[in-house]
């Protein structure tokens, strides 16, 4: 039995072994492949897309051949218009040999060379001709001669002293290879990021854009110093499909995330004083017809009320931030009370905040609706029994909390200074009103409304 069963193992393991050879065998997901394209704009017009366009004589002089090659001093005065023909011809340096068309090697001028007007300065917003690369000593090796003059340190170098476009296009490159799903080469792509500088006083605006997405981006101002970061940003933002805002982390925030420069509607501020009466209901402990004892019974409360606060009004939005005063308007005889325990109310105080929204903003009139919270404290006086009255007949107990609102009004004259409003409160309270002492207890849940009418200025 021995020898069948090793016989099956065979070729049970044989087919095993080939399927895990052949996924093993099977090419890893190709990359795909992506260029990158970093363009610096340029303000001067007769430098379109930040490229030096080439300028060529269009006048030439009988019997000149076009092809032919002239010294430095020749071209000045072959394209200077102030010269005469006997004067130009004059100051022609000795032309070289033909180049068959290419362009001839600059030649020193030598010392019969006539004199020329002087060449223009360096323009401050565009890059300086670099030397020959030859004579030229590396950055980082040249002697720090403020260093060694004056002991101070040296400034960091310009904005434009860099190739800019090079150095963001090499940092983009750089994080685009190091993502497992793309790879930046220089041809034979598939898709492609470009990327415009556009130049500031002390940095550039960023457009981005990703082929593969048709995703465009833009960064408000970046520096030389945060193209590391940026460029992190913008290869997450444009190879994933995500706004460049939510590419943030904590080691690559922008400037231009922080210091962002937002302008803001203005709010037009109102003092408001209002006035009206308010409706409390609840169980409270109500003293009975012979006044022996006090039973809890359904009552109707009707505090005056008063309002001053602020009102702000934000196009066609409102907001009230206003304080309240409540005095109670009823109060029971303590000698219709001999047994104690009946509870009036005595008034309150409170904080709210209010937003609504005008159907009407533009309008002279116009109705207004909206909701809010609202704190209040309660203040309740409960009458104590005969027995136990001094100078003082009454004991008081406070309680509160939070009232969620609901706001309905109507305010016109609102083209002048001085305006008016009539608004009415629906006050639902997020609490249950327990205060106890020696003289009885008030437990009740006290819901209601404020009526009132008030003036804005």
């Amino acid at each position: 039995m021995a020898a069948p069963s090793r016989f099956y193992a065979r070729w049970l393991l044989f087919p095993c072994a080939i399927g895990l050879g052949l996924t093993l065998a099977q090419p890893a997901h190709a990359a795909r492949k992506v260029c990158v394209n970093v363009v610096q704009k340029s303000w001067d017009p007769e430098k379109p897309h930040g490229k030096t366009k080439k300028t060529e004589a269009t006048d030439e002089k009988p019997g000149r051949k076009s092809g032919a090659g002239e010294g430095a001093a020749g071209d000045r005065a072959a394209g200077d218009d102030t010269l005469g023909g006997d004067a130009a011809d004059a100051a022609e340096a000795p032309k070289q040999p033909a180049t068959d068309g290419k362009d001839p090697a600059p030649q020193a001028p030598g010392a019969g060379d006539a004199p020329s007007k002087p060449l223009p300065g360096p323009r401050l917003d565009t890059a300086p001709v670099q030397p020959s690369t030859d004579s030229v000593v590396p950055w980082s090796q040249e002697p720090d001669v403020a260093r060694q003059g004056s002991g101070d340190t040296q400034e960091p170098a310009e904005v434009w002293s860099f190739d800019a476009p090079a150095y963001l296009q090499r940092m983009l490159e750089y994080e685009v290879t190091h993502d497992p799903n793309y790879e930046a080469v220089a041809r034979g792509c598939s898709q492609r990021i470009t990327v415009e500088l556009y130049p500031l006083k002390d940095g550039w605006t960023v457009f981005a854009r990703y082929s593969g997405y048709a995703r465009e981006e833009k960064v408000d101002y970046v520096t030389a110093d945060e193209f590391a970061q940026l460029a992190q940003r913008l290869a997450r933002s444009l190879l994933y499909d995500r706004p460049i805002s939510d590419t943030i982390t904590r080691e690559n925030v922008l400037r231009a995330d922080s210091e962002q420069r937002l302008r803001t509607i203005g709010v037009r501020g109102h003092a408001l004083f209002g006035m009206g009466t308010a409706l409390r209901m609840g169980k409270l402990p109500t003293a009975t017809e012979d006044g022996s004892a006090a039973n809890d019974e359904l009552r109707l409360l009707t505090p005056i009320t008063l309002a001053l606060g602020y009102r702000g009004k934000l196009k066609a939005w409102g907001l009230d931030a206003l304080g309240r005063v409540n005095l109670g308007t009823r109060e029971r005889a303590a000698s219709y009370n001999l047994g104690g325990g009946h509870a009036d109310y005595t008034g309150g105080v409170g904080l709210a905040l209010h937003f609504f929204r005008y159907l009407d903003p533009p309008g002279v009139t116009s109705v207004y609706m909206g909701g809010g919270a609202s704190f209040d404290l309660a203040i309740f006086s409960l009458i104590r029994p005969e027995e136990e009255r001094s100078s003082d007949s009454r004991d008081d107990v406070i309680s509160g909390g939070l009232n969620l609102d609901l706001v309905l009004g109507y305010e016109f004259l609102r083209a002048s200074s001085l305006h008016f409003y009539t608004q009415v409160e629906l006050n639902v309270p997020t609490y249950v009103i327990h205060a106890e002492n020696e003289s009885g207890t008030v437990n009740t849940y006290l819901p209601g409304a404020i009526a009132q009418v008030g003036v804005i200025f």
